[in-house]
């Protein structure tokens, strides 16, 4: 089943039911808030996983949602704080908002960020700030009709500060936002890299069946213990590059540009990497490093693409 078509060139977003009342929302490519969401169908309403960027992405979501369903959505649970996953959460009236108290706090703190000097060619839409109604740290769980969802942190930051993962143990499906990113380039810039290395283990551990990655395909089966690997491989590079860019006394962007990607150079928005050593920097004890900002570390993202800004056809 699909919904339709955003840009002739990427697709249609492809909805699946990957468990008995259970879909995924996946949107390719999976490229810069082109993000994936999910939502659970019960008798009495249905719970979404995340919302997405842009306001026409937006509702062709929503309209995914009514060609399985005309309940309304009652429950929304933002994985984390970025646009791409709570953009949309205004265009759920009906729906009380679940998250990390650090993912409200920060929304709070930035509203509708100005993204359009990075991205100007994205039409963003009417777009209107919507903040969490309901927080909570460590784990809790909700419930649609006789289905219990937990949700749970991490208790440390991963991609961001205040991840959520929402487990369905009865279907088997477990949701990631984006602590996983199918086919794409791990993003830490603002989280941990050794912080997401530590969740991977955390969802390997689950025992999942499912598993709906923030971006990317979802997987399943043999497929979840080679996506994870191979997710941890990368984060592990990106240790490895930081420690000889510690080495050679070259800063993050300079390691960067001298850096062989290899077996990673097939994955999307690998730019990434630049903005990533600076985190491996700042979490490497030898490193004689101080934190630069996000600024700085994006513009490093762009100095490494050539000069080009990220890839982005949101």
């Amino acid at each position: 089943m699909s919904t339709n078509h955003l840009h002739d060139n990427l697709g249609p977003g492809l909805l699946e039911e990957v468990a008995t009342g259970v879909f995924s929302y996946v949107q390719p490519d999976g490229t810069w808030f082109i993000n994936n969401t999910g939502f659970i169908v019960g008798e009495s309403g249905v719970i979404s996983i995340d919302t997405t960027s842009t306001e026409r992405r937006n509702r062709a979501y929503i309209d995914a949602i009514a060609s399985v369903t005309s309940n309304p959505v009652t429950l929304l649970v933002n994985t984390h704080h970025h646009a791409d996953h709570t953009h949309g959460n205004y265009l759920f009236p009906e729906a009380t908002i679940i998250s990390h108290s650090s993912c409200r706090n920060v929304m709070l703190a930035t509203g509708i960020p100005d993204y359009r000097a990075a991205f100007p060619s994205v039409e963003w839409g009417s777009l209107e700030f919507r903040a969490p109604d309901v927080t909570f740290e460590g784990t809790t769980q909700i419930h649609l009709d006789d289905l219990t969802v937990d949700l749970f942190d991490l208790g440390y930051v991963a991609h961001t500060d205040g991840d959520v993962l929402v487990w369905l143990p009865d279907r088997g499906v477990l949701f990631t936002g984006d602590l996983i990113f199918h086919g794409g380039t791990p993003f830490a810039l603002f989280g941990s890299v050794q912080g997401t290395l530590d969740a991977l283990q955390v969802i390997g551990n689950k025992g999942a069946e499912v598993v709906v990655p923030g971006h990317g395909p979802a997987f399943s089966g043999a497929q979840i213990q080679e996506v994870l690997d191979s997710q941890r491989a990368y984060l592990e590079f990106v240790q490895e590059t930081a420690t000889e860019g510690i080495r050679f006394g070259r800063t993050p962007v300079e390691q960067a540009l001298v850096t062989q990607l290899g077996e990673f150079e097939d994955l999307t928005d690998s730019e990434r990497l630049a903005g990533n050593l600076h985190v491996a920097y700042r979490e490497n004890s030898d490193a004689d490093y101080e934190w630069v900002g996000f600024d700085t570390a994006i513009a490093d993202m762009i100095v490494f693409n050539g000069g080009k800004l990220p890839h982005c056809v949101a």
